[in-house]
């Protein structure tokens, strides 16, 4: 699929945005980038993650505790995931771009995925191209799912919205142990081809695959054997993949969310910004916790429309955000809760698989 482009000028929402957003960290006297209280969270993901997988290899619970912390292990991973390599990848963690590199590593592939191909899937053609269709991966689940109305219906997908959560809890089977690797081979992402590996690229996702299985997989089975290893390895990953499948869905695959198509032009008649408010739905943003467990990504829509600024300044930067959008009579898309997304999601789902 050729390129799409988005209206330059003029930009009225983006310019004024850009400026209050500015004028935000400059009179507060505050970085854009991360500070001590992402760090803290990192420290405390991290050492609880090494804490609860020391229990389980040191001292050896019962089976079922056992089972219940590999669950655990994959909750924390995908904490981690949110909190931790999201804002690196994206260079909000720090300004400083080695560390940013480093713990993208320790949060991305340490955890079994590749920084290089999601800083091509994620940051470029994703919040480039969000909810459009041949270009945007996060929507290029089909024929399995049918999630844009521009993709064909088949007689399955009248059925999606029953059996998309029991195939989430393969989401990272597929991707780390699959995806990754097939993306790899065919130089592909989706229709978008991606650039010849460097030397450095090829060490960081060969070492964090290596790793990954090292630490989740090999070790257990030397300590527990084949069987309960690949049991604890199901879990953890079921865990992990359900939770990021929910998570990132609620962003854009529900009722609220637009899905534009380009013209005959492959043009988008709207500035990137408004096509990001269009695209995009927050949840849960006075949940707390649940802010603090996502990683702020319940800010989608300031998140995409600021991805260099860390999720850490979202809850302050949304109160601006939203009230631009007041003064341009610009539709503001946010659930009240996790659960209303939720809900919305699995309609949209059954929406999609009966038309």
């Amino acid at each position: 699929m050729s390129k799409v482009t988005f209206t330059n000028n003029p930009r009225p929402f983006k310019m004024l945005l850009d400026e209050r957003i500015e004028q935000y960290f400059i009179s507060n006297n505050i970085p854009q980038r991360g500070n001590w209280q992402l760090y803290a969270k990192t420290i405390i993901l991290l050492v609880s993650l090494f804490v609860v997988y020391g229990i389980i290899l040191a001292i050896q619970p019962p089976s079922w505790v056992s089972l219940l912390l590999c669950g655990l292990v994959g909750f924390i991973q995908a904490t981690i995931g949110f909190n931790v390599m999201h804002d690196a990848a994206h260079g909000s963690y720090s300004s400083n771009n080695r560390l940013n590199n480093i713990i993208a590593f320790l949060g991305g592939d340490l955890m079994g995925g590749s920084t290089f191909l999601w800083k091509i899937k994620h940051n470029i053609l994703h919040h480039t191209y969000t909810n459009i269709d041949g270009l945007d991966d996060d929507i290029a689940k089909y024929p399995m799912f049918r999630l844009h109305p521009e993709q064909k219906v088949r007689w399955f997908h009248r059925f999606q919205h029953l059996y998309s959560l029991p195939l989430y809890f393969f989401t990272t089977f597929n991707w780390i142990l699959f995806d990754d690797y097939w993306k790899l081979v065919t130089k592909k992402i989706n229709t978008t081809e991606i650039r010849t590996m460097k030397t450095s690229d090829h060490v960081e996702f060969w070492l964090g695959k290596l790793l990954n299985l090292t630490l989740f997989f090999f070790i257990p089975i030397y300590i527990f054997g084949f069987w309960k290893a690949l049991l604890g390895f199901f879990i953890m990953h079921a865990v992990l993949g359900v939770t990021l499948a929910l998570v990132f869905q609620m962003a854009h695959a529900v009722e609220e969310a637009e899905f534009p198509v380009p013209n005959d032009d492959s043009k988008i008649e709207n500035e990137w910004a408004l096509h990001q408010v269009n695209t995009t739905v927050n949840f849960a943003m006075n949940n707390k916790v649940i802010s603090w467990l996502v990683g702020g990504l319940n800010y989608q829509v300031e998140h995409h429309l600021f991805p260099k600024i860390s999720h850490i300044h979202y809850p302050a930067i949304s109160k601006i955000v939203k009230q631009t959008c007041e003064d341009l009579k610009i539709k503001y898309n946010a659930f009240p809760t996790f659960g209303k997304a939720l809900v919305s999601h699995f309609v949209y789902l059954r929406q999609m698989g009966l038309q």
